[in-house]
């Protein structure tokens, strides 16, 4: 069957009349309607009634409308992933990162590369419950992100941890202690991490002000830890909670202070489906964060997987 013939037929069934679908189509009406002439006599049935200007489909004009566009949309998409392809000088590793890994991601990236000659990095930067599910329906090959919500379909290899900590304008608290209470975070407005999905650090530091009775004065929260540091960088007069990892480029200008609340550290690693875990690619991005004597595990077992359970 002609697919021009089937791109017209749902035009017009889309517009509703020849005229309307002729000037999108930007072709004349006699030849499209002698074009839905031909498709019906091929088809041995009428596709459209018409009620007074418009064309209405029949029952086997619906039928044949739901095959149609379906057929069309896997052509195009199929068109599309042969252009990509084509497009492609190499292979693509398709690696995903949340905001609050970005630091130590960069400072392998230079490894990575060396560690994939000829590979194009294709980076998804996310919060790591979008990640968890780019990993689960196999459109990433592994992710840097704190360990998943949902474990049980993946393997997680530690890499780093890295502890809360209070991002200070130094003007704001000019002659602070080392270490900042829950009474003194609650005296400031306080720019917040919170994932997308689930339970994390931001609900176990509301909890912990409830617990002591203060009241928290929240300006912003964001599962994007860069947006939080720019909004310090322009002026915000108050304290981002942040992982320390994400605050090297920030020490000169701001304070980098301890909290007194009983945070669990973020947990860096790296995670990728069980069924991918076997392979090259697992192991070789474990190696390269290794050489740079981030991987927390021990010398005797380099590359280590760790199943987390529920």
């Amino acid at each position: 069957m002609d697919l021009k013939r089937m791109h017209y037929f749902c035009t017009i069934a889309e517009q509703g009349q020849i005229s309307r679908a002729a000037k999108l189509l930007h072709m004349a009406q006699p030849p499209l309607s002698q074009r839905l002439k031909e498709l019906e006599a091929e088809l041995g049935t009428p596709l459209f009634e018409r009620q007074g200007r418009k064309l209405l489909l029949t029952e086997a004009g619906t039928l044949f409308y739901r095959r149609a566009r379906g057929i069309l949309r896997a052509v195009e998409t199929s068109r599309e992933e042969v252009l990509r392809l084509a497009s492609q000088s190499g292979p693509t590793l398709r690696l995903g990162l949340s905001p609050t890994c970005r630091s130590l991601w960069l400072s392998r990236f230079d490894a990575l590369q060396a560690a994939f000659p000829g590979h194009r990095i294709g980076l998804v930067v996310g919060d790591s419950s979008w990640l968890e599910q780019l990993l689960a329906r196999g459109q990433l090959d592994a992710a840097f992100m704190v360990p998943p919500l949902e474990p049980e379909h993946f393997v997680v290899h530690p890499l780093a941890t890295s502890r809360h900590v209070a991002l200070v304008p130094r003007n704001l608290l000019p002659r602070a202690a080392a270490v900042l209470s829950l009474a003194e975070l609650a005296r400031h407005p306080l720019l917040l991490l919170r994932r997308s999905v689930g339970v994390g650090s931001y609900e176990r530091l509301l909890q912990h002000f409830h617990d002591e009775g203060l009241t928290p004065r929240v300006a912003l929260y964001s599962s994007d830890v860069d947006l939080l540091l720019d909004l310090l960088r322009q002026g915000f007069a108050g304290i981002a909670v942040v992982p320390e990892t994400e605050t090297r480029e920030m020490e000169g200008e701001f304070l980098v202070l301890g909290l007194d609340v009983p945070l669990p550290d973020y947990r860096i690693s790296l995670v990728c489906r069980q069924e991918d875990a076997a392979g090259p690619v697992p192991a070789r991005l474990l190696e390269v964060w290794q050489a740079g004597g981030l991987l927390a595990v021990q010398a005797a077992d380099p590359l280590p997987g760790v199943r987390v359970g529920g």
